[in-house]
């Protein structure tokens, strides 16, 4: 059928030969305020009038979607620059975690992107997904591929509400099946042992610390100007934390994670331990201690302190990592089981809970957003709480304290 003159959908033959149908129509207006026309050309008639149809359709709906080329990586990048108020640590996850996905499907218009798309590149994530060198690649896991997953679905989301995208397709893939991870804690006695181990220790208050369940960026970001030893108080402010191969320091992550704690008799004591000695040792080392950063003067990087609790014989302060690698190290020497130093964390949050705290005095003392966030991540089953409901249970039973008979 041939369209009509007063067809807006007009014939029009190419050099070869070739037949095409085109179409001009409004898509909106553009940054200037005049008429933005767009020119459509397919290979019928009917494809041509049954696109044209839903144009007009989605237009008058409020969800027609602009054509546009923006690629993935285009994408991925605006997203990243619009989020001003990323702390360093998060940005750098993010942008590792969605490197996976630019390097994959980056190249691709994100408007052309099918779930097939990212079903093909969950698929090769999961199986060669880490670069090993000279070639060779790796699996990824199921949890670093749907870290990337949700944040590659907030780029794609974004791109919805600018209205640059008719729908989130990174929405419809199905995730990896991801195992549970248990966290391995420490019971009590275990604890204890490891206190016991380090008590001579010069970073024995920084151990205590992180078993009273600061994190490990908030033990070595610790000023002694928030530290009160005459009210047993301890503040905390800051955060040292490492962002590939640099550290920096900033706030709490959340208003939450600013808290002020109380110090035991035993930490006072371990902290005023510690005063007394770097004076001794500031006394020793003379010009060698490490000054105040001060840009300035060029002093900066582990060069300089910063009023920190927690720093060497010289006055420099600890690598997050270092600290890490040492606890276990102590954990090891000590005879115990070796468990990750957030796993301290987590042993706190659990012997808290065994012991009756109230699940929102753990959160505040946690420093976590939610008390359900606190029950759910850092409260564990431990195998002798396991033996002691048995026994409760037991008495609960036989209350003669007789084992039950089985019945003939």
């Amino acid at each position: 059928m041939a369209a009509r003159k007063s067809d807006p959908i007009k014939k029009v033959t190419l050099k070869d030969g070739t037949t095409r149908y085109r179409f001009v129509i409004d898509v909106g207006k553009k940054p200037d305020g005049r008429r933005d026309q767009k020119t459509y050309t397919y290979d019928s008639l009917k494809q041509a009038r049954a696109e044209r149809a839903r144009i007009i359709s989605d237009r008058a709906a409020g969800t027609f979607v602009r054509p546009d080329k923006v690629t993935v990586a285009a994408a991925i990048d605006k997203w990243l620059a619009g989020k001003r108020n990323l702390r360093p640590g998060t940005r750098r996850t993010y942008t590792d975690s969605l490197a996976h996905a630019a390097a994959r499907i980056g190249h691709l218009e994100i408007q052309q992107v099918t779930k097939a798309d990212i079903d093909s590149m969950v698929t090769h994530l999961l199986a060669h997904g880490r670069q090993l060198g000279n070639g060779l690649t790796a699996s990824l896991s199921a949890r670093t591929v749907n870290a990337m997953l949700i944040t590659l679905t907030a780029v794609f989301e974004d791109a919805v509400r600018q209205g640059a995208l008719g729908r989130n397709v990174v929405k419809l893939v199905e995730r990896p099946t991801q195992a549970s991870k248990e966290m391995t804690t420490w019971t009590a006695e275990h604890a204890a042992g490891f206190l016991a181990h380090v008590a001579g220790d010069r970073l024995r208050a920084a151990w205590q610390c992180s078993l009273y369940g600061l994190r490990r960026g908030e033990v070595l970001g610790l000023r002694w100007s928030d530290v009160d030893l005459v009210a047993k108080t301890l503040t905390v402010r800051w955060a040292r934390v490492a962002v590939g191969s640099e550290v920096v320091e900033g706030p709490p992550k959340t208003e939450r994670g600013r808290r002020k704690l109380p110090l035991d008799d035993g930490l006072v004591a371990a902290l005023t331990a510690l005063q007394l000695r770097q004076r001794e040792e500031r006394d020793e080392a003379g010009s060698a201690y490490a000054r105040p950063c001060n840009l300035a003067d060029g002093v900066t990087g582990e060069r300089c302190t910063g009023d920190h609790v927690f720093v060497d014989e010289v006055g420099r302060r600890y690598r997050p990592d270092w600290y890490g690698k040492r606890f276990e190290a102590l954990s090891r020497a000590a005879g115990l089981p070796v468990i990750r130093l957030h796993d301290a964390r987590h042993t706190c949050g659990t012997l808290m809970h065994l012991r009756g705290v109230p699940t929102a005095v753990i959160s505040a003392w946690l420093g976590h957003a939610s008390a359900a966030f606190t029950m759910k991540t850092y409260v564990h089953s431990q195998d002798e709480a396991l033996m002691a409901a048995g026994a409760l249970l037991n008495q609960a039973f036989n209350p003669v304290g007789e084992p039950a008979k089985p019945s003939v």
